[in-house]
């Protein structure tokens, strides 16, 4: 038979595009967060991919290709046997070791081989002119195998399959197995045949009138019912004659339009895809719900964590270091009890002691800073762990479970420190274009000046009183302006905190449009098929 499918999509291209970019959009999908039905839907994403991968795309980028007719069933209902009666010849393994069937078997026609779909790829390809051209007959393992990769190959099978044979026996007809698979196919639009093998004729009235009672319970009367009786001789094979009606029939579907059932089975196939979009998006919707919300509390606890302590907060900072250094160096004798612009000032010695000092207390400053920052910082993340924790399995558990202890404390005392260096950073901008800053440069240096602000700010009264005497008498603005850098910085470490706390969180696919771009692809394969 030399019938070919032939291209029935008016704009293929726009339909392959389409599908490449709904597989590239379901690809990037990430739903980390706990919720009731999290692993059916990383299940949903997988089964999407994979009838993309192996099925609708090769299929529409491979329109010449055969029709795929996978013969498939339970353990031991004679697949094999019916697939090479099909043949007439002995091409595939029979017996009553099982499985019998272990590696998928492809029989197409000699001059379809250039054009086999991906299911080619996983299983031994033999070419027999008992195939007509446009059909590609797969020998499947069992759907119930004991082995799992076994029933896994038997499910892809089913997936990228164009039309199933059914092979049942009147003895495991009523099998669960085989019947899903059957709903899961008459579902997305999958041509179906159902052979009821190996039927002995006392009972084949009856069995046929109860296997039709089933398929009409199922709405699925309109399938082809093929009875094949028993075998008397127990030789393990099917006379060509008594599959004659299958023949047939498969026959007439190559000739007739195996295209037609390619498409309609693309359209069957796009229609569940479109389903399961529709159900991702709503995945994600309900993820990016349930993201903001922790996010929210994050962002509460923040809140709450900077405005402990008011305004005077860093009254808190311990100094103590600081003003006992300052008390000694502006005591009598000590290197900053003489800041005026002297010639005493001016000796090396003097100018020398002075650095010394001044450095000392930019370090204990530094540290301070560092450490109240870091403790902040600290507090606010055990508030938020806690706040959390308090949804018992869920999403907030499950953000509060994510961090590391060691790398949070690593994080947060590096935050810190950046915090603590970009506050003496806005010391030194604040106090250097303070009128008369020139003559405390002179005096103390850039540096110095810069550390004597600072001390200020944090409410040490010596080192007001050595600022007033090197800028201005009047330091109330300048000293608020660096507090508040100061709480700035505070801020910084906080919000750093939960920003680190939020990350996990950090996903395209849970932010609150991220499900317009799975709807959209939706959209745009509803306007094609």
């Amino acid at each position: 038979m030399s019938i070919r499918p032939i291209k029935t999509w008016a704009y293929p291209g726009a339909l392959l595009d389409a599908l490449v970019d709904t597989r590239r959009v379901v690809s990037e999908v990430e739903l980390p967060l706990p919720t009731e039905n999290e692993q059916e839907i990383s299940e949903l994403v997988a089964k999407m991919l994979d009838q993309l991968d192996h099925h609708l795309i090769p299929r529409v980028r491979e329109e010449a290709s055969p029709a795929i007719v996978v013969v498939a069933g339970s353990t031991g209902a004679g697949k094999s046997t019916v697939v090479n009666a099909l043949l007439g010849e002995q091409l595939t393994a029979s017996g009553v070791l099982r499985p019998t069937t272990m590696v998928p078997h492809v029989f197409h026609h000699p001059l379809d081989g250039a054009v086999l779909s991906e299911v080619a790829k996983r299983a031994d390809v033999i070419a027999t002119e008992a195939v007509p051209r446009g059909l590609a007959i797969v020998d499947s393992p069992d759907l119930d195998s004991v082995r799992g990769e076994n029933r896994e190959v038997a499910q892809m099978l089913l997936e990228a399959a164009d039309l199933w044979v059914f092979v049942t026996t009147a003895a495991r007809y009523g099998d669960a197995v085989p019947w899903d698979a059957i709903r899961q196919g008459a579902d997305r639009g999958a041509s179906i045949a159902i052979v009821l093998n190996r039927v002995s004729m006392d009972v084949a009235a009856q069995v046929r009138r109860e296997l039709v009672d089933r398929l009409r319970g199922e709405g699925l009367e309109t399938l082809p019912l093929f009875v094949i009786p028993e075998d008397a001789d127990s030789r393990g094979t099917v006379p060509q004659d008594v599959v004659g009606g299958l023949g047939r029939w498969l026959d007439s579907v190559a000739a007739a339009s195996a295209a037609t059932i390619v498409e309609r089975t693309l359209h069957g196939a796009t229609e569940s895809v479109k389903e399961w979009l529709e159900t991702l998006a709503e995945a994600m919707d309900d993820q990016a719900s349930v993201a903001k919300d922790v996010r929210s509390e994050v962002r509460r606890c923040a809140a709450q964590a900077e405005a402990e302590g008011g305004t005077d907060w860093y009254r808190e900072i311990p100094t103590g270091a600081v003003s006992s250094r300052w008390e000694q160096s502006t005591a009598e004798g000590g290197a900053l009890f003489r800041l005026r612009n002297s010639l005493w000032t001016k000796r090396r010695t003097a100018r020398e002691a002075r650095e010394k000092a001044l450095h000392e207390i930019e370090r204990d400053v530094i540290e301070a800073v560092e450490a109240s920052l870091t403790f902040s910082a600290a507090s606010a993340s055990d508030a938020m762990v806690a706040a959390l924790a308090g949804d018992d399995g869920g999403a907030g558990q499950w953000l509060a479970s994510q961090r590391d202890p060691r790398d949070a404390r690593t994080s947060r005392e590096r935050a810190a420190a950046d915090a603590t260096r970009a506050w003496m950073a806005k010391c030194d901008e604040i106090v250097t274009n303070l009128p008369g800053a020139e003559h405390g440069i002179a005096v103390v240096g850039e540096p110095g000046l810069k550390t004597t602000m600072a001390s200020a700010a944090l409410g040490v009264e010596a080192a007001r009183t050595a600022l007033s005497l090197l800028v201005a008498p009047s330091m109330s603005e300048a000293l608020e302006r660096a507090r508040e850098e100061l709480a700035a910085a505070r801020r910084y470490a906080i919000n750093r905190e939960a920003l680190d706390m939020m990350k996990p969180t950090d996903v395209a696919s849970l932010m609150p449009d991220a499900s317009a771009r799975v709807r959209l692809r939706r959209a745009e394969l509803r306007g094609l098929l």
